[in-house]
């Protein structure tokens, strides 16, 4: 017989039109473990302490909450913006969501969902399994994210393997959507010459004893991802090292290689910081196309108010304490 406690939180959860939430935050709370373990990414039996009176998430920290009582829904198809004042915890919120909280830092208080199941107990191992398939977070600090000493290629082709490719939802969007692409590529660099041209032979000689080559339907399917997220010249991109690249050029190649896993959820911390406005909005409307091909949710994290309110169904807005409101 399924728990009173538990039917009451399922009915909780589906909260419009009869829908069921795909991620529902219920009084989370985050603060320092002061024990160097990131409570809620399961390392230990200690990692989550649970009151089985009130069915209650609590973890003590003997430290001041650096973020209380955020509570939100997202609904599937949804593109949901999360703002608010810089310092407020809207990064350690995502960065809560996908189980990567740094070491220090975890959930001291309440509750997670994700399609209906409390996250925030979870060992390490159902977190990568989370994120590989299901969850993928874009962090701003995108160019980190990738080798620098490995093609574009040799990295997508690893994630690939990794995750098994997947088909391209509604195969290709047709002219309307390659205009959409070329309008975002980057003008074609000049040919490299020099010493950045020996360092370039130098890397693709290393780079071949390690393997990566991509067969010919992977190939294909990342020509397809690279076209999807801007690119209209996706083999140059493919062919070139991180450092031949911009740093949005970076963003949008981390971005097609999360994607290739096929997620259900992404979240979007901060996409548009430092763009201009021009690119700000094409990045936005980048992601409002994504949503149609890939079939995603969207939660999207910035202090831009004004621009992400254009394209969110929801904007909820943190306050410096943490506390939300739509």
């Amino acid at each position: 017989m399924e728990d009173r406690t538990d039917m009451g939180r399922n009915d909780m959860l589906e909260r419009v039109d009869g829908r069921k939430s795909l991620l529902h935050v219920e009084h989370l709370e985050i603060g320092r473990t002061g024990a160097g373990i990131a409570i809620g990414k399961g390392k230990g039996s200690d990692a989550s302490r649970k009151s089985e009176a009130n069915g209650e998430t609590t973890r003590n920290s003997g430290h001041q909450p650096l973020l209380r009582d955020v509570s939100f829904s997202v609904y599937p198809g949804e593109i949901v913006a999360l703002t608010g004042p810089s310092g407020c915890g809207k990064s350690l919120t995502a960065h809560a969501i996908a189980g990567m909280l740094e070491p220090g830092i975890g959930v001291t208080k309440g509750h997670i969902y994700y399609n209906g199941e409390d996250i925030v107990p979870f060992h390490e191992r159902r977190w990568q399994r989370l994120r590989r398939e299901d969850i993928a977070l874009l962090i701003q600090q995108s160019l980190s994210g990738l080798n620098p000493i490995r093609t574009v290629r040799t990295q997508l082709t690893d994630t690939l393997r990794l995750h098994g490719r997947r088909q391209m939802p509604h195969a290709q969007k047709g002219a309307g959507h390659a205009n959409a692409a070329r309008s975002l590529a980057a003008p074609r660099q000049a040919a490299l010459q020099g010493p950045l041209s020996r360092i370039r032979q130098t890397i693709s000689r290393v780079a071949e004893m390690a393997g990566g080559r991509a067969m010919q339907s992977q190939e294909a399917y990342l020509h397809a991802l690279l076209s999807k997220v801007g690119f209209a010249d996706p083999e140059r991109i493919l062919s070139s090292y991180p450092f031949e690249l911009s740093g949005g050029m970076c963003q949008r190649v981390l971005l097609a290689a999360m994607l290739s896993s096929g997620p259900r959820l992404f979240i979007a911390d901060e996409p548009t910081t430092a763009l201009d406005v021009i690119n700000r909005d094409k990045v936005l409307a980048l992601l409002q196309q994504l949503r149609e091909d890939f079939n995603l949710t969207i939660l999207l994290i910035s202090h831009d108010r004004q621009g992400i309110g254009r394209v969110a169904d929801r904007v909820l807005e943190m306050s410096p304490e943490g506390r939300m409101h739509e």
